[in-house]
C-alpha cells in the first residue's frame, strides 16, 4: 500500500464508541484496498463494517446520510483531513500519508525554480513532507515559504479545491506544488497570478503549469464572455455535507435580479450535465465545489460559473480590454 492509514485508531475509536457497525468511506484513489482495510477491522474488533460505493470527491463529501439510513454506529473517512463543521453522526477521519519518497522529484523541480522566494503547498497526502522539502530547498540557496491556511484546510501548506487560502497571501515569487493532478496547481497560479512548478512523486514529472494556466485563463474568460447574454440563472446549491451554502446562493440570485435577470435556486447531490437537460436557463452559477466549473464546465451544455466569476460577469467595466480582464481573475476565483 502506498498509503500509511492509521488502522489503530480505528480499532480505539470502535472501542471507544462500544461500536457494533459502522460505514466505510474511501475516495477512489484508495477504494482499492478497501476489502483488506474492512477484513482487518472486523477481524481485529469484532465489528460490522459496511463500506461506502458512491462517489467520494473530499472531507466535503461526507457519507453522513448514507451512515444515518444504515444505523451505523461509527462514520470512519478515509483520505482526509477533518472538515471543520460537525457531522450529524460521530466520524472519524484517517488522513491519508503518501510512503512515497519525494527527494529527487524536487529535486528536479528545483532546475525549474528561477527565483529566490518559493512559496511551497502540497495536499494532505505529503503534508508530512513538507519540513523536509523546506530544508532540501534552503539548501540550495531558496527562500521558502510556507502559508497559513485560513479557511477549510488544516495543515499550514495544504490547499484544497476550495482553500488556497495558505498560498494566497504569500510574497512568493514562484510556488512549487508537490502532489499529483494539475488541478491543485492550476488553482494555486490561477488564485496567485505566478508561475507554478508542479512535481508529481507517483511518476515523478515536473512540469511548469504556466501554459496550461494561461490555457484554463482563456477557457474561463470564455465562459463569462458567453454568460454575458443570459436572461435566466440557475444558482446550482450543493447538498453535499461540506459543500451546501445556502446564504450565499440567495445572495448570488438577488445580485443577479437586481440586473433585471431571472434567477432560480436548484439544489443537487450530484450536479451533472444531464441534471440540467431541458430546463430553460441559459447559464449557471456553482456555489458548491470550484471544480464542477472549472474542470466539469466545458460538458455542460451552457455556460458553468464560480460565485466570484459571477462577479466579474456583472461588473459592467470587465471585459472591455481582454489583457485587463485577465489580470483581474486573479483575485479569489474559488
Amino acid at each position: 500500500m502506498e498509503y500509511d492509514l492509521d488502522l489503530n485508531l480505528v480499532k480505539s475509536e470502535v472501542k471507544k464508541r462500544n461500536a457494533r457497525r459502522i460505514l466505510l468511506q474511501f475516495p477512489e484513489g484508495l477504494r482499492n484496498f478497501a476489502f483488506k482495510i474492512s477484513k482487518k477491522i472486523e477481524l481485529e474488533t469484532g465489528v460490522e463494517t459496511l463500506i461506502s460505493m458512491d462517489p467520494c470527491w473530499g472531507g466535503c463529501d461526507l457519507a453522513e446520510d448514507e451512515a444515518l439510513k444504515l444505523n451505523a454506529d461509527l462514520l470512519i473517512h478515509f483520505g482526509h483531513s477533518p472538515w471543520p463543521k460537525k457531522p450529524k453522526v460521530p466520524t472519524l477521519f484517517i488522513e491519508a500519508r503518501s510512503t512515497i519518497e519525494v527527494r529527487d522529484v524536487v529535486l528536479k523541480a528545483a532546475n525549474l525554480l528561477n527565483v529566490k522566494k518559493v512559496g511551497v503547498a502540497t495536499t494532505v497526502q505529503h503534508i508530512h513532507r513538507l519540513g523536509e522539502v523546506k530544508n532540501m530547498l534552503e539548501q540550495l540557496g531558496f527562500e521558502v515559504l510556507i502559508g497559513k491556511p485560513l479557511g477549510k484546510a488544516k495543515y499550514a501548506g495544504q490547499v484544497l479545491g476550495c482553500d488556497l487560502s495558505s498560498v494566497e497571501n504569500l510574497d512568493a515569487d514562484q510556488f512549487l506544488f508537490i502532489g499529483g493532478g494539475s488541478f491543485h496547481p492550476l488553482g494555486i497560479a490561477l488564485a496567485t497570478g505566478k508561475n507554478v512548478v508542479a512535481a508529481d512523486p507517483y511518476s515523478g514529472k515536473v512540469v511548469d503549469v504556466k501554459e496550461e494556466a494561461k490555457k484554463v485563463l482563456m477557457q474561463r474568460y470564455a465562459q463569462i464572455s458567453k454568460a454575458r447574454n443570459a436572461t435566466k440563472f440557475g444558482v446550482v446549491i450543493g447538498l453535499k455535507f461540506g459543500q451546501t451554502n445556502l446564504e450565499l446562493g440567495r445572495r448570488i440570485k438577488d445580485k443577479i435580479e437586481s440586473k433585471g435577470k431571472d434567477a432560480y435556486l436548484l439544489a443537487a447531490n450530484e450536479i451533472t450535465p444531464e441534471r440540467f437537460y431541458g430546463l430553460d436557463i441559459e447559464a449557471l452559477v456553482i456555489t458548491a465545489c470550484p471544480r464542477i466549473a472549472i474542470e466539469d464546465g466545458p460538458q455542460f451544455r451552457i455556460p458553468v460559473l464560480t460565485s466570484k466569476e459571477l462577479e466579474l460577469l456583472l461588473d459592467p467595466n470587465w471585459g472591455k480590454h481582454t489583457q485587463n480582464s485577465l489580470d483581474n481573475y486573479k483575485f479569489k476565483f474559488i
